[in-house]
């Protein structure tokens, strides 16, 4: 058994800063080039995606949605989106082309010392919500996104399934390298 703990199962409830989640659906929206008051509507599946927004955000906005208390100052809490960032399989990042990732960058991703690439272990079945486990996973920060947060809790209701969380201190690493490479 291991010392310490990395990962959580994920819970029911709010969303959390560091939460994985599978089967997240997103939408790319193209005008028609034929006729340009059409649109062409794609969805883009997401296998694996990680939760970037701040937990005092998706707290306030949760708990905010699930009142029965529709005031403005509720109205005041409710977040319009959600940011992420995709997830891949390690061996998906590993196999970008070698001019962007050799086996000296692999080596500094695989212990979170590359600044644009975040490295997560191999999630056991007993923190995964699913008890299946998730394997080696991998972040490229440049890849991240918002939903509306009406539509992510619609999609957890249904299709979507919130599957494990990062702990303290791997979340805030993640988050810290997440905000160094979002401004640089």
């Amino acid at each position: 058994m291991e010392s310490f703990s990395i990962y959580s199962k994920s819970e029911q409830g709010s969303l959390r800063q560091g939460e994985i989640i599978t089967g997240l659906v997103t939408y790319k929206i193209e005008r028609e080039e034929k006729n340009k008051d059409e649109f062409i509507v794609q969805p883009i599946l997401h296998p694996y995606v990680i939760v970037v927004s701040q937990d005092c955000d998706l707290t306030q906005d949760f708990r905010s949605r699930e009142s029965s208390d529709k005031s403005a100052s509720g109205e005041d809490k409710l977040i319009p989106s959600i940011l992420f960032c995709e997830v891949v399989e390690a061996e998906i990042l590993y196999k970008k082309p070698k001019e962007i990732m050799n086996s000296k960058i692999w080596n500094n991703v695989k212990n979170n010392k590359n600044e644009r690439y975040h490295f997560f272990e191999k999630i056991s079945p007993e923190r995964d919500a699913l008890e299946k486990g998730l394997p080696e996973l991998g972040v490229d920060f440049k890849r991240y996104f918002t939903v509306a947060t009406e539509e992510v809790y619609k999609q957890i209701s249904s299709t979507a399934q919130k599957r494990s969380r990062l702990l303290s201190p791997y979340l805030e690493h993640f988050v810290q390298d997440f905000v160094i490479t979002s401004i640089e």
